[in-house]
């Protein structure tokens, strides 16, 4: 909470119109100690496109890594999700910045989720612009979640696709959660598959608290045919490979969903 009243203070402070060249180190330092508090990494998989990796730590369990990718476009700078929490989403703006010379101009965030959601307060007070499904808002709000501002009311339909500057944004239908969406990047031929898509060393389908087993093999099943041409697959979580990612998720979704009928045939 202290860190976070720091931030107001200093946001307060940037934009009263009377802050002193102390206000500006004041941020700055305290902007380079969120960097260094919440690192980022960033791994540059095509020309001017990067894939993020942020932690994020649960009480008694290992870090949790969490992707997202960084596309520039000329002047536009677009996060394909951000980092899970407000701080390390501040710091990943920044780190971008840093890397690309360039603010953030776009984020789009691929469900309501609080992996993909948290960081959208903080990336909206730095003027980001939000890009999600319709639904993402309201399922964000009933979980607890921050809730994006914005949506993009053409994401609705299974089966559904819209631009966001030279990026593809499509809506394949319910999966590892209601509202998932998965990004193509034509120049590069990557496919960002979010939580969606299994990272290549994982062996379980993760968090299906909110998941529609039944229709998630349909949904990746059109996101193949859609994007035959995808050479690389870039998951929400773990290691990316080729369209072998989406079999891969398709074999575990095949496993549990064969276990869900044997335990329905097994009820008395």
């Amino acid at each position: 909470m202290l860190k976070y009243s720091l931030i107001l203070s200093v946001a307060l402070l940037s934009g009263c119109g009377a802050a002193t060249t102390a206000d500006h180190a004041h941020k700055d330092t305290f902007l380079t100690q969120i960097q260094t508090d919440y690192p980022v990494t960033l791994s540059k998989i095509a020309d001017n496109v990067w894939v993020h990796t942020t932690n994020y730590s649960l009480p008694g369990q290992a870090p949790i890594p969490s992707n997202g990718l960084v596309v520039v476009d000329g002047d536009e700078v677009t996060l394909v999700d951000g980092a899970w929490g407000e701080l390390a989403t501040l710091s990943l703006i920044e780190t971008v910045k840093s890397e690309t010379g360039k603010p953030v101009t776009k984020m789009i965030v691929t469900h309501h989720h609080a992996d993909r959601t948290a960081g959208v307060d903080a990336a909206e007070y730095r003027g980001v612009q939000i890009f999600t499904h319709p639904d993402t808002p309201v399922l964000a709000a009933r979980a607890g979640w921050p809730a994006p501002n914005t949506s993009v009311a053409s994401l609705k339909a299974p089966q559904s696709r819209t631009k966001v500057g030279s990026l593809e944004v499509a809506y394949p239908g319910p999966g590892h959660a209601q509202d998932n969406l998965v990004v193509y990047v034509p120049s590069a031929k990557i496919l960002y598959g979010g939580c969606a898509v299994r990272g290549a060393e994982v062996k379980t389908l993760g968090n299906v608290e909110d998941a529609n087993l039944t229709a998630w093999p349909t949904a990746l099943k059109w996101v193949k045919a859609t994007y035959p041409e995808a050479e690389l697959v870039v998951p929400g979580h773990g290691k990316g490979a080729n369209l072998s990612l989406i079999d891969a998720t398709l074999a575990l979704l095949a496993e549990a969903n064969a276990e869900e009928t044997d335990d329905t045939d097994a009820a008395p």
